[in-house]
């Protein structure tokens, strides 16, 4: 009994490692032939619902911070509208692009998340059929990340020029601090200079909407498993994929003694996204301009990404 045992967790063992770096599901065989799955409906109303939760959370964690209740409600709609537009985008992007490509996807679904400092954890959307080509598989991971990133960079852009410099507080209460990625810094050091020591940039609530529409973006295009990267660089390099992956993975690993937070994209990694993207038909060739369009997506993970996102002071 006990060898059996043994046998049974040496066997899931064995499979969950093939499946990590294959990114494959077992195949369930059922012992009869079972009826062909009735096609789901889309319930639109669970969407717009799951919406205007959202932004109600996002204007409700913009305004925290303000002195006066007409302050609080206005900076935190221009926080809550620009972020939205951003999500909406980058969800949509997803979605049309399947539908060019005949793969069923469902609407965006919002995660209201009323805590600071965001108000959500973004959206989402699930395929239920098959992609057809890597190609299209090039296509639906990349016109989420490029159009949320091209609405994030207005954001930063115009949201940095009318941020302020001000010196940190030096009495009691805790400061949260936002980390800077690569373009963040470029873009502050342009728009305005050198900043003094002991002083920061505190953040107009169009830069901090921006300032996530990055960071969401940057998460996206981590070239692991089911996520928006992944099924980049599986589509411009196939199985090779997986190295990039693995890659990933370990650097998380590392980074995760610098900020904790790292540790959740890890344990989703193990569990959920897996290490490797599934295997996708061949289809046709990708053209030059195709793939140029998806290593512009590594870079701008790259410029985007912030190895420690929030600390406290």
């Amino acid at each position: 009994m006990f060898e059996n045992l043994l046998n049974s967790i040496r066997r899931r063992c064995i499979n969950y490692f093939i499946r990590l770096n294959t990114g494959a599901r077992p195949v369930f065989r059922p012992p009869v032939e079972l009826p062909e799955p009735v096609k789901k409906k889309d319930r639109p109303i669970v969407n717009v619902i799951l919406f205007i939760l959202t932004f109600i959370s996002t204007t409700f964690i913009g305004g925290l911070g303000y002195d006066s209740f007409h302050s609080a409600l206005i900076n935190g709609l221009f926080y809550s509208a620009t972020l939205m537009v951003i999500l909406l985008c980058h969800e949509f992007g997803h979605y049309f692009a399947a539908k060019k490509f005949g793969v069923d996807s469902t609407l965006p679904y919002f995660i209201p998340v009323p805590i600071p400092p965001v108000g959500t954890m973004g959206a989402i959307i699930k395929t239920r059929s098959l992609v057809p080509s890597r190609r299209a598989l090039l296509y639906i991971g990349t016109m989420g990340p490029l159009p949320g990133f091209i609405l994030s960079l207005v954001a930063v852009i115009v949201g940095i020029f009318y941020s302020e410099i001000k010196p940190l507080p030096t009495g009691s209460g805790d400061l949260m601090i936002y980390g800077d990625s690569l373009l963040i810094t470029i873009i502050v050091k342009i728009i305005h200079g050198t900043i003094p020591s002991g002083s920061d940039i505190f953040f107009s609530p169009f830069a901090m909407a921006g300032w996530f529409g990055f960071l969401i973006t940057s998460l996206n295009l981590m070239p692991i498993g089911q996520l928006d990267g992944g099924h980049i660089v599986y589509a411009l390099i196939g199985r090779k994929q997986r190295w990039f992956g693995w890659g990933a993975l370990f650097c998380l690993l590392v980074l995760s003694f610098i900020w904790w937070g790292w540790i959740i994209w890890i344990v989703l990694t193990l569990l959920i996204l897996m290490v490797a993207h599934h295997e996708v038909p061949e289809g046709e060739t990708l053209s030059v301009a195709e793939k140029i369009i998806g290593w512009v997506c590594i870079i701008i993970l790259i410029l985007t990404f912030v190895p420690v996102p929030l600390k406290i002071l």
